[in-house]
């Protein structure tokens, strides 16, 4: 029994470090998969949809990162961490909502 505790403890540790690293790369993730399945939808094939996911992943990613550093305007880093923090808002909802549905039966409720 204790080691099913302990077990579940390392578990939410883990889970709260996925969701951290979730957080970081929501926005550049959200932006990647936009442009793959565009790329995808326009007939780019699989390799270059993506090519074309990671590369504006990246660049979308390096972007707001150099414009976070570089920015001095407090309300304007405020708004910028706000649209870092807006896709990992939902990210988080639904990783929180996708573990409570598995771990929670519905005949409870």
């Amino acid at each position: 029994m204790v080691a099913v505790m302990f077990m579940s403890v390392a578990l939410v540790a883990l889970l709260c470090v996925l969701a951290y690293t979730l957080a970081i790369y929501a926005l550049p993730f959200f932006v990647g998969l936009a442009a793959a399945q565009f790329a995808w939808q326009t007939g780019s094939g699989l390799v270059g949809a993506g090519f074309v996911g990671l590369f504006s992943a990246g660049v979308a990613f390096g972007i707001l990162a150099v414009l976070f550093e570089t920015i001095r305007s407090p309300v304007i880093r405020l708004i910028l961490a706000l649209v870092f923090a807006a896709p990992a808002a939902v990210a988080g909802y639904a990783l929180v909502y996708g573990i409570t549905k598995e771990a929670v039966p519905s005949e409870i409720w």
